[in-house]
């Protein structure tokens, strides 16, 4: 492994490992000190103390976190939090930055998993960092006398490491595009309804954003039941005293304990048990309305989904197939649509052959699609806004897999042969898809303009990418229009 250039940061000297084609990577810079100490427990993130000599910077762990597979009920580790970085070697005075913010239901994220890796971006003049930061227990729990929002202030935090530090690596902190996808895009959605974050970005890329969020009455409701089954008291000292092992098995528990609609409501619509708190401070109202009212942070932004989000939690494991017509009408009623809405979805949706087809595509309208939408129309207003959707279908799950959730990731940063991308896939994705969607976010990075028309509520003109990608008008207006009186 050839080294890399030595680069300076604030807290001191820092040291990667250079590829074969000719990009620099320094993966585990820490941007803040162990927020998992006992003096750093449940507190917002501190700064990084100074090191001698030069650290070597050559690999990652993501925080603690529950594991994707039942063997790996623990992985991550307690530490520094950390970023990672590529860039290319021959750098040509200071290039544009993005900085990609990993989804993971706010209970998992990994900034080094393979399909995240930046060598495609650093190849053509982007330089990449991509974020660790809190989730679940130590991210998100609420407790009565500690700061909530933990992993979004971690967000906050290495945003401003990038404005002070970037420019030692080459990088321009006027020209930064912040970006990410599913829980990373619902970030962003917060970050530009939040003040502070003004000046740390100049643009944002949003993939698939949920906008939900928690109160922190049903946060303590949560808090409360995680305790119970752990049977300790619910404060952060007791929380704290528990090992890793136990926690985040202990957020898998709760997040299937809070499916049960007759106790906890619309909260087992959720996904997860672990949600941004409205908390006052970083969200006031919910991240949807922040955004709307928020002059502070009025940026160019690309926002989109893909067709079918929610196969993703229901093809694998064979979910689909369970759902009756009576569900559908149940959830239907949970959420207050509008009569007319199975109807709606059974004659215009995409995929609309089964009760669990439709229930899908409810799903995917509900967490991802429609808040995509309406975060267009909220930045359309003040700012130039392309508005994108995803609508090549995977054959992965012999093509039930569609074009779901996280299917678009892989295209994005132009690693769809690794082979975390084959899940989500398969084994011949089409390079020209790739290429269209990176070189539109390259464009965006480097010029402003990803290369098709913006998107006004007016006419609603929307890049679909696909095997061969053209623009045409956005989603079904009679679908819309069931979603237009719901409060995200």
């Amino acid at each position: 492994m050839e080294p890399a250039p030595v680069v300076t940061t604030e807290s001191g000297k820092v040291q990667g490992y250079r590829t074969d084609d000719g990009i620099s990577v320094y993966k585990g810079i820490p941007y803040a000190a162990n927020p998992f100490t006992a003096a750093r427990r449940f507190q917002n993130p501190q700064p990084m103390q100074p090191w001698q000599g030069i650290k070597k910077t050559v690999s990652d762990s993501p925080v603690p976190q529950p594991g994707r597979t039942s063997a790996q009920p623990l992985v991550g580790r307690a530490g520094d939090l950390t970023l990672n970085i590529w860039r290319p070697d021959d750098i040509k005075g200071k290039i544009p930055v993005m900085v990609w913010i990993p989804g993971g239901a706010w209970i998992r994220e990994d900034a080094t998993e393979p399909v995240y890796d930046g060598s495609v971006f650093a190849k053509k003049g982007v330089m990449i960092v991509t974020v660790n930061y809190r989730v679940g227990v130590d991210g998100f729990m609420h407790f009565a006398h500690r700061p909530d929002n933990r992993g979004i202030a971690d967000q906050i935090a290495a945003l401003k490491w990038v404005q002070r530090n970037i420019a030692n690596f080459g990088g321009d902190p006027g020209r930064v595009t912040l970006f990410g996808q599913s829980a990373g895009a619902g970030s962003v959605a917060i970050h530009l309804g939040n003040p502070e974050t003004k000046g740390l970005y100049q643009q944002a890329i949003l993939q698939s954003p949920p906008v939900q969020w928690i109160s922190p009455a049903d946060a303590t409701r949560i808090t409360e039941q995680f305790s119970r089954n752990l049977g300790i008291s619910a404060d952060p000292e007791a929380v704290a005293r528990v090992p890793f092992e136990a926690l985040v098995q202990n957020v898998l528990k709760v997040g299937n304990q809070i499916k049960d609609p007759a106790r906890w409501g619309k909260l087992s619509l959720g996904g997860t048990a672990f949600l941004p708190v409205a908390d006052n401070k970083i969200i006031v109202r919910s991240p949807i309305e922040d955004l709307a009212n928020s002059d502070s942070n009025r940026v160019p932004v690309i926002v989109g989904s893909t067709d079918s989000e929610s196969r993703l939690y229901l093809v694998p494991g064979g979910g689909l197939q369970k759902f009756t017509e009576k569900d559908v009408s149940t959830v239907i009623h949970q959420m207050g649509l509008p009569s007319g809405t199975l109807q709606a979805y059974a004659k215009n949706s995409i995929n609309a052959q089964s009760p669990g087809d439709i229930y899908a595509q409810i799903m995917s309208d509900y967490t991802f699609r429609m808040p995509a939408l309406k975060i267009a129309n909220i930045m359309s207003k003040n700012q130039n806004t392309w508005f994108y959707n995803f609508s090549w279908r995977s054959p992965a799950y012999h093509g039930r897999l569609g074009a779901a959730h996280f299917v678009d990731v892989p295209f994005t940063f132009g690693t769809i042969h690794t082979k975390e991308a084959e899940n989500f896939v398969g084994v011949n994705p089409p390079e020209s898809l790739s290429e269209s969607i990176n070189n539109a976010w390259v464009s965006f990075a480097k010029y402003g303009n990803p290369g098709w028309p913006q998107y006004s509520d007016k006419d609603k003109q929307t890049m679909m990418f696909n095997t061969t990608s053209s623009v045409a008008t956005s989603m079904d207006p009679q679908i819309a229009s069931l979603w237009e009186k719901f409060r995200f």
